[in-house]
This record gives structure tokens, sequence and C-alpha cells, in this order.
């Protein structure tokens, strides 16, 4: 964003005054639109530019014959550029701006904040990195504790804007108003979590200055989603949907077996067959009704033997597509049969929990010459690359980059704000879903969705990016009937339908 600002003022002569004036407007607009009611303001100013934001929010309220207190955390002596222009006018009006420059000044602001029906916090923005400094901590932490709602003026102070993370505190806004561009601190965790609703406002940045950018990180929408739903024809038949072969399931892990079946068979596959450790075949049969099951040689623990990769492989000869490692269990000869498919299926695969357990050298991976689909969970990815979790979390974009890249596959990174990467290098981020997926399952469940995507015709990112959406949709519908603690995996599938009609452009 800040590239597309400096190409927007250099480059195209677009005055920097012009958009923090637009800026400062478009938040004037939602504050009127949200709080009609609104009488007393409290403006939180810092010294850069998101303060000259502040100031002009300030005058256009005051303007209005609202009653607006401005504090700036700072002196006035320090404020340079567009911020300075935007402070004097507002001093040349005869409204007044509180410098606050001590911890005593600071804890003296809790009566005024605590009397605001609206705080706007100007203070820090977009260019924050690392721990905070000064009387920054204080003045969150004061903040945090009034009742009075928060507008955060394009981040909420405290979040980094290019990561999300929080290095010590934050202010939690029950809105953020961003501007041009959603900022990745407001979508990735827990930044999202400080952001509240998030608003993002045009305020006349070029369309030209964006493109210049050549921007790869995208936010799924409805609109893309809805885009790449694979459409049916009235003439077609079952053959035309894809023909699925999973290979899943060991002793006490038929359900992930039958999860993921179902949920492809609920996204539109034509045919789908499960193949299972013999012993647990019936089991299978008798959980599922429209799929076919295929009975596997098993060892005597009742996983799947390696005489079995010869009975896939001539399974395979009649299918699309390969999903494999639900429930499968990390026994010796499985992991052997896992590598055996992944280095021999030449068609498209679908590739989790412990199909991806079980690969402990991921050159097989490049070596293959069809698309790969790889749905790690942190814990999984922590595996795959020997890095520890945390370090993952707190760099979910780039790690996910990184592998798509270097092995050539599609890499959905599982969690709250499930990332998507693709071989080329590109991003995308979903923002459906919530904590009625953190239950085992549910993974089984988007597995069967990308695998019913693939098969229908779906390029590999579209599956991927359809089936992700989706399956959040689903989790929030079903919510909103069994709530987050009550909705199954099997729910999910339950609610697919519903989050299907509900894409805005969905035709029966």
């Amino acid at each position: 964003m800040g590239q597309i600002d400096r190409y927007t003022i250099e480059e195209l002569g677009i005055p920097g005054l012009v958009l923090m004036e637009q800026a400062g407007r478009r938040v004037m607009e939602e504050i009127l639109t949200n709080y009609p009611k609104l009488s007393q303001v409290v403006i939180l100013a810092g010294k850069g530019n998101n303060g000259g934001d502040g100031f002009v929010i300030s005058r256009l309220l005051a303007q209005r014959g609202i009653e607006v207190k401005t504090i700036l955390l700072g002196k006035k002596s320090e404020i340079t550029g567009d911020a300075r222009v935007n402070l004097d006018i507002l001093a040349k009006l005869g409204y007044s701006i509180e410098e606050v420059s001590s911890s005593e000044q600071v804890q003296e602001l809790e009566a005024d904040l605590r009397r605001a029906n609206l705080i706007v916090d100007a203070l820090l923005g977009t260019g924050i990195k690392g721990k905070l400094r000064g009387l920054f901590p204080e003045m969150i932490n004061l903040i945090n504790k009034v009742i009075a709602p928060v507008i955060a003026v394009d981040i909420p102070s405290g979040v980094e804007a290019d990561s999300g993370l929080v290095r010590d505190t934050a202010i939690q806004a029950q809105q953020t108003i961003t501007f041009a561009l959603p900022k990745l601190g407001s979508i990735l965790y827990p930044g999202a979590k400080f952001s509240g609703k998030l608003t993002v406002v045009d305020i006349g940045v070029p369309e030209k200055s964006i493109a210049k950018q050549d921007i790869n990180t995208n936010l799924i929408t409805e609109d893309l989603a809805v885009n790449m739903l694979p459409r049916r024809d009235n003439d077609s038949h079952k053959g035309s949907y894809g023909k699925l072969l999973f290979i899943a399931s060991s002793p006490g892990m038929t359900g992930a077996a039958a999860l993921a079946a179902q949920a492809s068979l609920k996204m539109g596959a034509g045919l789908v067959t499960v193949g299972v450790p013999k012993s647990l075949n019936q089991i299978l049969e008798m959980k599922l009704t429209e799929a076919m099951t295929y009975p596997l040689t098993e060892t005597k623990e009742g996983t799947l033997a390696k005489e079995s990769v010869e009975e896939i492989k001539k399974l395979m000869s009649s299918r699309d597509v390969l999903a494999i490692g639900p429930g499968l269990s990390t026994e010796q000869e499985v992991t052997i049969i896992i590598k055996e498919l992944i280095k021999n299926i030449d068609k498209p695969m679908v590739i989790d929990a412990d199909g991806l357990n079980a690969i402990d050298d991921l050159n097989i991976l490049k070596e293959r010459s069809k698309t790969t689909i790889l749905t790690p969970h942190p814990g999984e990815m922590s595996r795959l690359i020997n890095r520890p979790i945390a370090e993952i979390e707190a760099n979910r974009i780039e790690v996910a980059q990184e592998f798509a890249t270097e092995y050539e596959v599609v890499l959905v990174l599982k969690g709250a704000r499930t990332i998507i990467a693709t071989p080329e290098g590109e991003i995308y981020i979903n923002q459906t879903g919530n904590s009625a997926l953190a239950t085992g399952g549910s993974g089984d469940v988007l597995t069967g969705l990308i695998t019913s995507l693939l098969g229908q015709g779906s390029a590999p990112k579209e599956a991927v990016i359809t089936a992700v959406y989706l399956h959040g949709l689903s989790a929030e519908l079903g919510s909103l009937d069994l709530s987050k603690y009550g909705l199954l995996p099997s729910d999910l599938i339950d609610y697919l339908p519903e989050a299907i009609k509900q894409l805005k452009d969905y035709k029966l």
C-alpha cells in the first residue's frame, strides 16, 4: 500500500493531501451512517499520516455540530508533512488539540474516554513493526478498558499491517475502516480479531496505481467462488462429473473415509469408490449408500498391505482423480504404499492426513507430472518441512508460498484463514468458516469437496478455492441452527447444498 501511495502521489501527481482528505471524509461518512445519534467523539491521533487522517475526521465531524475532543499522543511541534497541514487547519478553525506526552496525562484521559459515544483510533496506522514504544501500550490498554465503541482508521493500532501479528497489545476495534485495499493485518489472525468488522472504502486511488504493483495475494470472495463453480448441463450423465477413488481408513478410522466420500457426492461427483482394508469393507458398505466400496488386501493388523498397490493401480486405470490419506494410519506398510502411489499414479491427486505423514522425501512431489494438492493443518505442515508450528503460524503466507512454488503443488494450509498457494506463487486467503470447524473430521470433508470438484473438471486452483469457501460457508450456516458447539463434520455435508444456493449468482 505504501508503494501504491507513492506511485499515486509521485508518478500520477495526485497530492497526498487530496488522498488524506478523501480518507478522512470516507471515515466520517461511515461514522455518521453507523452512529446517526452521535454526540461526543474522542479522536486519538498519532504523529504520522494516520494522525493526519484523524485531524481531517475531527474537523469534518466538528463542522457537523458533533462535540469532538482531539487528542495528540505527542507534541504538535513533531508533526510534519500532510498531517501538519491538517493539524494547522484544525487549529485555525478554532478547534483545540490536546497534547499528551506523559503517563499521568494518559491516565487523565479515562474520564473523557468513558463519556464518549465513540472513539476513533488514528494513532499508528500501517507503518508499525515490532514492539510498541513510548506511551502507546499504556494508551491502548486504557482504550481497551472503556466501553465506548472504537473505529480504527486503516488498521487497529498495535496490529502489524503485513502480518496480523500483535507483539504486545493492540486496540480492540468494533470496526476498521481501511483505504483502497484490505490489509493483511486485518485479515490474518490475531489481527483479524482486533479489527472487528472490516470496511474497505475508495479514496480515489487510481486502478493504474494498484495494477502497477502486480499483487499476487487475493481474498476469496463470493464473486470469485461462484464464478469458479462448475456448471452442470441438462444433457450430462454420471460419467460427466468425475470418477473418484478414495484410499482411506484403518481400524477405528472408518469415519474419515465415509465423510470424504459423502462430501464428494454432496458436491456433485458422478461416481465415487472408496478403497479400504478388506475387513473394513462391510462397515463402509453400511455407512455409505451412494458410494461404491472396494476391499483391498490388508495386513494382519487390518491396515493396507503392500500387495494393495497393484490393486489400486488397476482401479485407477478407470478413475479420474485419486484422494489418499484420510484415516489410513502411519503403519510402515501404509507409508510405503502411499509413496508408491505418489510416484506411480499419473493422475490428479489430493493428499491429506496420513498421506501427508508418509512423505519423508519431498522431492517425490516434484517428480509428478499431474496435479498434486496437499491439505495440511499446521501440525502436518510442521512435520513436512521440519519447522516449529509457532514459526509456521507466524508466517503462514510465506511458508505456503515457498512450499508450493518449490515443490510445484497446490498447497492448502488449513486453519483460521486458510491459505491457498499455487505453484505460480499466487496466494488466496479464505474468510469463511468459524470455530465449528475445529473438530476432527472437518478436514476429511474438505478433502472430499476438493476431490469432487477436480473430478468435475475444475482447474486445480479453482477446485481448491471453491471447496475451501463452501466448506467455511457451510460451517457458518450450520452454526446458525446448531451452534458452533453442536455442529458436526457430517452436518457440514448436510448444509453444503444451502451454502451453494447462497452464492448470489447461483442458478438452480
